[in-house]
């Protein structure tokens, strides 16, 4: 069985490794950026089912990422997951399988919406 691969993108480094920890225990294939400029090659390069961006990062944000993202052909179709400490409380963006989540929620909310938009792909 093929793992689903995650893009998870955060300037955080401490973000990263836990995400990145509770995902690949989760049984996910998981790839990192710690960067805008990073995410755009490695979603490109790296083709992953889905992709967790935080919002506020440094350069070039999490909106201009996903602009981007969409602006690109090859990239245009991957579900993103924005991960922010604006909120309080997760939304669902109801298009795209796009979903606001709420950094303090933690990991277990996040491989459950996870889970909630790859399964909208099937």
């Amino acid at each position: 069985m093929n793992k689903k691969k995650i893009l998870i993108v955060d300037d955080e480094k401490d973000t990263l490794l836990v995400f990145e920890k509770q995902l690949t225990t989760a049984g996910y294939a998981v790839v990192t950026a710690n960067s805008g400029t990073q995410a755009l090659l490695l979603a490109e390069s790296e083709q992953p089912d889905i992709i967790v961006l935080d919002i506020q990062m440094p350069g070039m944000d999490g909106g201009e990422v996903a602009f981007r993202l969409k602006q690109n052909s090859i990239t245009r179709e991957i579900p993103v997951v924005y991960s922010t400490c604006l909120l309080s409380e997760s939304e669902d963006c109801g298009h795209g399988g796009n979903v606001m989540l709420a950094k303090s929620k933690g990991t277990k909310e996040l491989i459950s919406v996870i889970d909630k938009v790859l399964s909208r792909q099937k």
